[in-house]
């Protein structure tokens, strides 16, 4: 049991994160360049440094994924913070890039995935919107701060509730890891 939930407390943080950084920055329509910088920055850095202890602790099997999107995720959010006088279009293009990583890492791991897992469509879907949340923001005519607020809060949601996903799917929750734990359980009784 401790296995499982050692698997998947950075997970469920990350996304719970996530979630609360995203609805943050979309339900606060006045928020200034500062606000989202350090909302976003924060999130970033905390996020990625969360899959990161994941990727060590985790299955041998999600570790490269894992290891793979923290660090996109810790060097964009390292990037947010350290810019002093980080601008909207900076932030546009962290989002653009940080996303367009993030979208390849999930299209990449959800082919190699799709015979291993069943969840692998998942990633594919967290993929694909990632990828037109992010060619949305390229493609907007006069990026404005509230142009980048409502797509990284969406990007947010979107990354912290497929993080509580990957987390559901620790180990606890499959049948034959659960049968060891029954058996564990049965001879400790």
């Amino acid at each position: 049991m401790g296995k499982a939930v050692g698997q998947a407390w950075a997970l469920w943080l990350a996304g719970i994160l996530a979630i609360v950084g995203g609805l943050l920055l979309l339900v606060n329509p006045g928020a200034g360049l500062r606000l989202v910088k350090w909302t976003l920055g924060l999130f970033l850095l905390g996020w990625g440094v969360l899959r990161l202890v994941h990727a060590f602790t985790g299955r041998r099997r999600d570790r490269t994924w894992l290891l793979l999107s923290g660090i996109c995720v810790l060097g964009a959010g390292i990037v947010v913070l350290a810019w002093p006088g980080v601008t909207v279009s900076a932030l546009l293009w962290i989002l653009v890039v940080g996303g367009l990583a993030l979208a390849a890492v999930d299209l990449i791991g959800a082919f190699v995935d799709r015979r291993r897992g069943p969840h692998w469509w998942l990633y594919l879907l967290r993929g694909l919107v990632t990828l037109v949340l992010v060619l949305a923001l390229m493609v907007w005519p006069g990026e404005t701060l509230n142009v980048v607020r409502y797509v990284a809060g969406a990007l947010l949601i979107l990354w912290g509730a497929s993080t509580i996903g990957e987390a559901y799917q620790s180990p606890i929750h499959d049948n034959v890891y659960r049968a060891q734990i029954d058996r564990e359980v049965r001879r400790i009784i």
